[in-house]
């Protein structure tokens, strides 16, 4: 797991020669933008006038929501991101303020909140400009900086909206998105680079998707065990406004494009975060995506919904506080609140520790009780079902290398909930069959009770895990688990089997689809006989 931090900016080097070039070889769209738009100003433009285009407020194709409160912190700044989802979203957000905070067992139901893309659709949102801000932002950015792009870089290039047809939702599973990026040779070092001086660095990039254009984005590769370095299948961030204050594509600040070298099928994300939806569960949406890197193939990624405050806002609206990263502590005492990584909200981690300290004084016989003022327990008992039922093996109840890999939302309302991430590698026995009667550990060789280690030792507890799994079982054949998994191997086998940067052969692919497709098939009647349930 990425441990994020922000560091400084550095001078600009690329030339803008060079990348109006580059771009004029990504893509056929380019041919109908104009060459100035391309080339973004003149290169012989003297330093005041580069230093006053930088202190514009808005990039090119970004709408001005009006004046920005000079009074206020920056826009991307920690105190404004606490402050803006204390808040609740903004209608510069282009995220609708609920009248209330949610009610603690109800959890973004599709009903209340809406699709996402179209809460979030590009062309309704006048954003709010960033121009006073550092790009960084401290709960959506990570990584050092590369040197920037000269200006004549930095504009964006888009269809016109009068005459464009509609954009497709970006992360609809019946669309497969192609995302072209163009680097230049020093980001090109970069990327390839195996140091871990440059592991999270943010380079400058040219993107495009079907038509739409923008010729400063940042990038970086991303990852833990599944790392990689070009030219091997990297996995990568896309952050749009790490350049460009405000800018976004089709209403998102970033992609996260993880290269599913652990799983063979390239299905398991989609088919965990889609299980996760049917329940009603924060989680990210997702699907396929191919990538191209200066016109070579990259072949299919997972592409997924970044977990940053743009998804804790669309997710939690009003109620939204405090998002952290959990990288070890999940036994949930004090103590360990240093594994909690802040992605948004106090820098202190007060309401962790509240939580922190709730779980410390509860008792087992009275386990849900004396937890549900600091924890939406139903939500928990659903997540903790659903990891049973899919098997995974690298999150927070059943994980083989401790309880890491999700995020802890807090709310307003005082109560935290479990976010998923990381789901790689459920739905399979590669790392033993998952016996959903042994939960595991926070920490493999340190130890450390789970809630839900500690809830097998209360009988009330327990009795109501099991009822959230069969609901879970419910749900997995009512949505037809296994029909989803074929029904999406057939959209993207021509892209899986075509993939030159595979790291597994033709037929290890092919076999893992047979044998996901009998784990599927297998996995409800296996956990109903492990706990003993109809």
């Amino acid at each position: 797991m990425d441990r994020r931090r922000n560091q400084g900016k550095t001078g600009r080097w690329l030339a803008a020669a060079w990348l109006a070039a580059a771009l004029a070889g990504c893509s056929d769209t380019l041919e109908t933008v104009p060459a100035a738009v391309v080339a973004g100003k003149d290169a012989a433009a003297d330093a005041d006038a580069i230093a006053a285009v930088d202190a514009a407020p808005d990039a090119p194709g970004v709408p001005d929501a009006g004046p920005v409160d000079v009074a206020a912190p920056p826009a991307d700044s920690d105190a404004a991101i606490a402050v803006d989802v204390a808040a609740g979203p903004d209608a510069a957000d282009g995220v609708a303020d609920t009248a209330a905070a949610p009610d603690a067992a109800d959890l973004a139901d599709a009903g209340d909140v809406s699709d996402i893309a179209d809460v979030l659709d590009s062309a309704s949102i006048a954003d709010v400009p960033d121009a006073a801000a550092p790009p960084d932002a401290a709960s959506a950015d990570a990584g050092q900086d590369a040197p920037a792009l000269p200006d004549a870089a930095t504009d964006a290039v888009a269809v016109d909206a009068a005459t464009a047809p509609p954009k497709p939702n970006l992360y609809d599973p019946d669309y497969m998105p192609k995302f072209e990026l163009v680097v230049g040779p020093d980001a090109m070092a970069v990327l390839m680079d195996p140091s871990d001086a440059t592991k999270t660095t943010w380079v400058h990039a040219a993107f495009t998707c079907e038509g739409e254009t923008f010729a400063d984005v940042g990038l970086r590769r991303k990852g833990s065990s599944t790392y990689r370095v070009i030219p091997q299948k990297a996995a990568f961030k896309v952050k749009f406004n790490k350049w460009v204050p405000g800018l976004k594509f089709r209403g998102y600040k970033e992609l996260t494009l993880n290269n599913m070298v652990d799983d063979a099928t390239g299905l398991r994300e989609r088919l965990a975060y889609a299980l996760y939806a049917a329940l009603k569960m924060p989680a990210s949406k997702c699907n396929t995506a191919t990538v191209t890197l200066n016109g070579e193939a990259y072949g299919p990624y997972a592409n997924l919904e970044s977990t940053d405050d743009q998804f804790l806002k669309s997710y939690f609206g009003a109620n939204a506080s405090s998002l952290y990263e959990v990288d070890w502590g999940s036994e949930w005492l004090p103590g360990s609140e240093d594994g909690m990584l802040v992605q948004v909200g106090d820098p202190a981690k007060t309401d962790l520790l509240k939580l922190f300290g709730a779980m410390e004084a509860a008792k087992d016989a009275t386990l849900l009780a004396d937890m549900k003022g600091h924890l939406d327990t139903e939500q928990w008992l659903t997540f903790c079902a659903i990891e049973a039922l899919i098997a995974e093996r690298d999150n927070y109840a059943y994980g083989i290398w401790g309880s890491h890999n999700h995020f802890l939302a807090g709310g307003l309302d005082g109560l935290f909930r479990l976010i998923p991430w990381s789901t790689d590698l459920s739905f399979s026995d590669g790392n033993g069959i998952v016996d959903v009667t042994k939960p595991l550990p926070a920490d493999p060789q340190e130890g450390g009770d789970t809630l839900l280690m500690r809830c097998q030792k209360s009988d009330a507890c327990w009795t109501a895990f099991k009822a959230h799994v069969s609901t879970a079982i419910a749900a997995y054949q009512a949505m037809d688990m296994a029909g989803l998994a074929k029904q999406w191997h057939a959209q993207i086998d021509a892209v899986q089997s075509a993939d030159t940067k595979r790291e597994s052969s033709l037929a290890y692919y092919q076999s893992s689809i047979v044998e996901m497709n009998a784990w599927i098939a297998a996995r409800p009647g296996l956990v109903k006989s492990q706990l003993g349930i109809p």
